[in-house]
This record gives C-alpha cells, sequence and structure tokens, in this order.
C-alpha cells in the first residue's frame, strides 16, 4: 500500500509540474496575442501547436529514459557536440531568463495596487529559500498552487461563460495566426522540466508518457477555455487596450462584471498561473546549471542568486510582460522545445521521416518569428 502510494504522489508530482509550467503567464495573454486573427484560426493553431510541443517533449524524454543523462545541457553535449551544447545552452538560459522577467513583472502587474514590489520581493524571499534550502518545499508549493489554479478557473468559468458580448464566429483572419504562433508555443512550453519528471518516476517509460500526457492536457483545455471566454466577451479593442496596459484577460472580468469578486478571483488565477510556472522554470534552471557547473563547487552553490536576478530587471521595467514572452516563446522556446530536441532524432539510426516532418514545423515558426522581428 506504501509503494502504491508513494508512485501515485510521484506520478501527481511529475503531472502537476508539467501543468503548472504550462498553464502560466502565456495563458493570461492569448486571447490578447490573438485578436487580430478570430477565436477558430486560434483554436486550430492551439491544436497544431499542441500535438507537436508534446511530440518534441516525449522524444526528448525517450533519450532520457535511454541515457539517464543528469540533465539537458550534458544531453545536448553528448549527441550534438560542443557546438551543439553551446547553442541549447543559449536558447535554454534565455528562454528561462525572459520568462522569469514576465513572470516576475506580471506578479508586479497583479498586485500593483497592493504594494507589488514588496509582495514579490517577498516571494523572491521565499523561492530563493527553496531553491536553496529545501527543494522539496517548491514541489508541495506547486502542489497546492496548481490545485488553487484549478478551483479559481472552474469558478470563472462557470460564471463567465454565462454571458456572451460578442459571437465567437464573427470573423477570422488566417492572415494574422502565423503572427501569433510563437505566443502559442510558449504556452506549451514544459520541456525544462522533462529531467526532472523522469527522476521523479524513475525513468519508468509507461509513466513518463501518462505524466506527460496528462499534464499537456490541462493546458491545452485552459488555453481553449481562456480563449472562449477572451473572444465571447471582449472586443477587439477592449483585448488591444489590455495589451498596451499588460493586463491579464481575467483582470478585465471585474470591469466586465462591475463585481469586485471576479477582480478578486481573477487576481488568483493570474497568480497562481504566474506562480506555478515560476517555480517550475526556477527549478529547472536550477537543475540545469548546478549540470554545467558540476566542476565549479562554489558557483554552483551561488546558482541559486542567478535564478533571482531577472527578478531585479522586472523591479525596473515591469512592462514587459507580453514583449518578453513573444521573444522568449518564438525564438528560444523554438530552439530549445522543438528544433535541437527533434534533432536528436534526425541523426544516422534515429531518422524518421515523421521527425524531419515535426522539425520542418517548428523551423516555420522559428523563421515567422524572426521576420516579425525584423
Amino acid at each position: 500500500m506504501n509503494q502504491t502510494s508513494d508512485k501515485t504522489c510521484r506520478f501527481c508530482n511529475a503531472a502537476f509540474l508539467v501543468a503548472g509550467i504550462s498553464i502560466g503567464a502565456s495563458e493570461l495573454g492569448l486571447p490578447v496575442a490573438l485578436r487580430h486573427a478570430g477565436y477558430l484560426p486560434a483554436v486550430v493553431g492551439m491544436l497544431a501547436i499542441y500535438i507537436c510541443m508534446l511530440a518534441s517533449g516525449i522524444l526528448l524524454a525517450q533519450r532520457f529514459i535511454a541515457e539517464r543523462q543528469q540533465d539537458l545541457p550534458t544531453l545536448f553535449q553528448k549527441y550534438l557536440g560542443q557546438w551543439g551544447a553551446v547553442l541549447f545552452n543559449i536558447s535554454y538560459f534565455s528562454l528561462a531568463f525572459c520568462l522569469l522577467v514576465a513572470y516576475w513583472s506580471g506578479l508586479q502587474g497583479i498586485f500593483n495596487h497592493l504594494g507589488g514590489r514588496f509582495i514579490t520581493i517577498a516571494i523572491g524571499a521565499l523561492v530563493y529559500y527553496g531553491l536553496s534550502r529545501k527543494f522539496q518545499l517548491l514541489y508541495t508549493l506547486n502542489n497546492f498552487l496548481t490545485v488553487g489554479l484549478i478551483v479559481s478557473f472552474i469558478f470563472l468559468i462557470v460564471s463567465s461563460l454565462r454571458a456572451s458580448n460578442v459571437s465567437l464566429f464573427h470573423f477570422a483572419d488566417w492572415s494574422q495566426l502565423p503572427k501569433s504562433l510563437p505566443m502559442i508555443l510558449c504556452s506549451f512550453g514544459y520541456h525544462q522540466v522533462v529531467p526532472l519528471l523522469c527522476q521523479q518516476l524513475e525513468y519508468d517509460r509507461s509513466s513518463i508518457y501518462r505524466a506527460l500526457l496528462v499534464g499537456t492536457l490541462c493546458p491545452l483545455i485552459f488555453n481553449i477555455t481562456i480563449l472562449t471566454i477572451g473572444f465571447r466577451l471582449f472586443s477587439v479593442e477592449e483585448l488591444s487596450e489590455a495589451a498596451q496596459r499588460g493586463l491579464p484577460v481575467f483582470v478585465l472580468l471585474g470591469r466586465y462584471f462591475n463585481a469586485d469578486c471576479f477582480i478578486y478571483i481573477g487576481q488568483c488565477f493570474s497568480f497562481f498561473a504566474i506562480m506555478t510556472s515560476l517555480l517550475g522554470v526556477s527549478m529547472a534552471m536550477r537543475g540545469a546549471l548546478r549540470d554545467i557547473l558540476d566542476r565549479q563547487k562554489i558557483l554552483q552553490q551561488s546558482s541559486e542568486l542567478l535564478i533571482i536576478i531577472p527578478l531585479f530587471i522586472a523591479m525596473i521595467q515591469p512592462q514587459l510582460f507580453f514583449t518578453v514572452l513573444g521573444i522568449a516563446g518564438g525564438i528560444f522556446g523554438n530552439l530549445m522545445a522543438g528544433l535541437l530536441p527533434v534533432t536528436l532524432f534526425l541523426k544516422h539510426g534515429y531518422f524518421r521521416y515523421r521527425y524531419l516532418c515535426l522539425w520542418l514545423v517548428f523551423l516555420s515558426v522559428f523563421v515567422l518569428e524572426c521576420i516579425n522581428l525584423a
């Protein structure tokens, strides 16, 4: 009975870790980022990116199951050589850095009228303590936050779907969809925690695959539901205003329903969503830093400080929420979660045409984002 209970606990930890890091700041920006494409193109793009991201995560997990490497940097150095490892490390830490800046700035925005800076610093101190002294505390905290995320989400959904302001299918501009794919890709990013997931489930293939499926289905359901709410309740103009102010879409619900409870529940959901992602990225980044700094004990022990640095950048520039997420998803997220993991399977002995097709999809999104930034 104890073994069964322990396995269930490990599975829940792993699935919640994937769900928590995926359901984050990017979900809150989806209706805003996709406002010019329309609901139907947004949902189609969502399903396509979800399938690709689940496939690349499974491929990455296969390598860890076979090799049982310590973390991502070591794995990529082994299979792609020194230059491949350098490219991965740049992509990985640039993505993690951008995401953490976005999450910390998002937290400030949520608690702005309550002294956002002081609350954010207090949360930063708690995260630092967990990373440096009590790592298991962060697993437990992430589980509680994920449960709170689901409860607040259900409340908002039940309340919001009773009202309708705009027809879901009143317009569709498919030409605008490619510009929004990086944000969708960012909303399914969980690959940083694949090493932690494999370790947590003791490299058991079936458990890992089930945890990936359960963990990624949660953000898919959340994403489509949030898109539905955003397009039902708010016009393009209102969503554009939210983009300019860097507001999560649920913060707009208080204005729409003219009720304080929606402001508070919306803030709770936004807080849970951002915190679960922040914890997932921080925990994964700690593992990757320790992997790279394995022989440099002094630097390894100060890795937690490097994870907290984005907090201070967010203090100086708190309006970076949507801008940073787009760059993170389209460039660094694509490299780390798409192009590079699939490249591992384009080598002789692993090659399949379906892997090449998957790689070409990620390449197309990468090129589109480069064009948009140019």
